[in-house]
C-alpha cells in the first residue's frame, strides 16, 4: 500500500510559553506572525502547498486570528493545496486544565469553526493544546464536523507538578477511528486519529527531533508500509515559532525532502477520502 504524510504546523508564538509574562505581554505580535505564517505557505511550496495550519485560540488571544489580514493568509493556504484546522488551548500553562469543562471546550471551538467557516474555509481537524484529549473531546469535535484529530503522541505520558497533561498510552501508531470509552483504542465514533509518525521513542516532532532520528523514522515507516495491508497515515509537527530561525527553517525544509523520499504528502481532506476508499475495500 501507500505511506502517507500529513504536514501540520500549530499556530503558537513564543511569549505564549513563558510562564514569566503578564498575560497582556504574552499577546502576539501582529506583523512579526504574518510574516512567519507567509515563511511557512512558502516553505510549503515544496509539497505542492499540502500544509495543514493548526489556528490557536486561547483566553489570551481568543478570536485574534479572525482580523482580516490573517484570514487572507488562511484562504491562501487552501487555495494553494493546504488546509485550516483548530487548535485550542484551554488550560492554564502546562496542565491539563479545564479539558473536562465540555461547555467551556465547545465554545473554543466554535469560536473558530463558526466565523472561519463564514468566510468560506473548510475545517475538519483538531489539535489540543500541547496534545491534550480525553474522551469527553469526541462528541464535541463530532458536533463541530471536526472529523479528524491530530493530537495522538503514541505513547506519550507527560505530567507537571503532578498534573496530567496527556495520556497516550497503547495508542495505535497508524490512523484509527477513535472509541467513544478510550481516546488511545479503536472504536465506532466518527473522529479519526491521525497520530505523529513514531518508531519507539522517536517521533516526527521536528523540533525536538534530530535530522538523523527524523530520517530512522521515516525509513522504519517505509519498511514497515511495505509489510502492511492497508496505507500508512500519520503527520509531522512543528510550531510557528520555529520559522523564527533560519537554521530552523533548514531542517524544516530537510525533514520534508526526507518524508518525500520515503512517502507521500496529502492534505486532511485527502486523508479522508483515502480511508474512506480503502474502508470500501474491506
Amino acid at each position: 500500500m501507500s505511506l502517507y504524510f500529513i504536514f501540520t504546523v500549530d499556530g503558537d508564538w513564543n511569549e505564549y510559553f513563558s510562564t514569566k509574562l503578564s498575560k497582556k505581554e504574552r499577546k502576539p505580535d501582529r506583523k512579526g506572525l504574518l510574516g512567519l505564517i507567509k515563511r511557512e505557505i512558502a516553505i510549503a511550496r515544496s509539497i505542492g502547498g499540502k500544509i495543514l495550519h493548526f489556528v490557536h485560540t486561547s483566553p489570551v488571544t481568543r478570536q485574534y486570528y479572525l482580523q482580516p489580514e490573517f484570514i487572507r493568509l488562511w484562504k491562501k493556504i487552501e487555495a494553494s493545496g493546504g488546509s485550516i484546522g483548530v487548535h485550542c488551548h484551554e488550560e492554564g500553562l502546562f496542565s491539563r486544565g479545564r479539558l473536562n469543562d465540555s461547555g467551556m471546550l465547545e465554545q473554543s471551538v466554535r469560536s473558530l469553526t463558526e466565523p472561519l467557516r463564514k468566510e468560506g474555509l473548510t475545517l475538519i481537524s483538531y489539535r489540543g493544546g500541547y496534545l491534550t484529549f480525553c474522551k469527553k473531546v469526541i462528541p464535541i469535535l463530532e458536533r463541530n464536523e471536526l472529523f479528524l484529530d491530530f493530537s495522538c503522541d503514541p505513547g506519550r505520558y507527560l505530567h507537571h507538578k503532578r498534573r496530567l497533561i496527556a495520556d497516550w498510552r497503547g495508542a495505535p501508531k497508524n490512523y484509527y477511528r477513535m472509541c467513544y470509552q478510550d481516546h488511545r483504542a479503536e472504536g465506532k465514533s466518527n473522529v479519526i486519529e491521525i497520530p505523529l509518525g513514531k518508531i519507539r521513542q522517536r517521533a516526527l516532532y521536528i523540533d525536538i527531533t534530530s535530522l538523523p532520528d527524523i530520517w530512522k523514522v521515516t525509513r522504519r515507516l517505509a519498511k514497515k508500509d511495505k509489510s502492511s495491508k492497508g496505507n500508512i497515515i500519520v503527520s509531522l509537527l512543528t510550531h510557528t515559532y520555529e520559522f523564527s530561525s533560519a537554521w530552523k527553517r533548514v531542517k524544516i525544509k530537510a525533514a520534508l525532502l526526507v518524508c518525500r523520499l520515503y512517502g507521500s504528502f496529502i492534505n486532511d481532506k485527502e486523508a479522508l477520502e483515502i480511508i474512506a476508499k480503502e474502508k470500501g475495500k474491506t
